[in-house]
């Protein structure tokens, strides 16, 4: 199993071999630092039983969780405020929030067009999208979807060591770049930041196989391949 104190290890490894490079968690705070302000509401969309958004709750003027799974909402022991929906038919009156956070959810949208246009929808005209979700591209990603389905919750918890309880079915009908800016695009969002991000760890079970997906990682530094990196962080706008 991949604990994450080994993957932070080859983090740091990656990271001395590869100067400026940032993992996309930090890409991610880095964009939603500037956004956070007493005044704003904000979402977690898909916050589960962990979400991101309860790390700012203090920053922020409010801060809600939705999910559609009701016992993730249960045991979810950060956000006061949870409401049980799913994102394709929020609950909420239009232009309700200043900011929507989206991590690692669109992935597991069945109908991720409506849940963009949804998600316009809720956002303040001026309002912010943050999202963070795998790019369907990636190798690793490609080899995942020839799995059986009935094999990928055994294999990602012996691999990764994921609580069965955070295990969800996958369908990646957003997952590519260009699919992906197109659909928020067409949901009348604003691209105002967009990047690809590299990471190598997830293959840091042995040193062998860290050495080929950094060697992976590193081609895709060639601009015509940054679109089959592992990770999407975009910010979006509601004009």
């Amino acid at each position: 199993m991949l604990d994450l104190s080994r993957q932070e290890i080859y983090r740091a490894r990656y990271r001395a071999q590869r100067r400026g490079w940032r993992p996309a968690g930090e890409v991610f705070n880095a964009l939603l630092e500037p956004l956070l302000a007493p005044a704003i509401r904000a979402l977690d969309a898909g916050c589960g039983r962990f979400g991101v958004l309860g790390r700012f709750q203090d920053r922020v003027g409010l801060a809600v969780g939705i999910d559609r799974d009701f016992p993730s909402l249960q045991e979810n022991p950060i956000l006061s405020l949870r409401v049980q929906a799913r994102l394709e038919a929020l609950p909420f009156v239009g232009d309700a929030f200043d900011l929507i956070l989206c991590t690692w959810v669109i992935e597991h949208l069945p109908e991720p067009e409506r849940a963009f246009q949804e998600m316009a929808r809720a956002l303040k005209p001026g309002g912010h999208l943050l999202l963070l979700t795998p790019n369907v591209r990636h190798p690793l990603m490609i080899l995942g979807r020839w799995i059986p389905p009935p094999w990928r919750p055994a294999l990602v918890q012996r691999l990764y060591g994921r609580a069965p309880q955070d295990i969800f079915p996958t369908f990646y009908r957003a997952n590519t770049p260009g699919k992906l800016r197109r659909l928020l695009r067409e949901a009348g969002l604003q691209e105002i930041a967009w990047f690809a991000v590299e990471d190598p760890t997830y293959m840091a079970f042995h040193p062998l196989l860290f050495a080929l997906a950094a060697l992976y990682e590193r081609l895709t530094a060639w601009p015509p391949l940054r679109g089959w990196r592992i990770h999407l962080v975009g910010l979006f706008r509601k004009a």
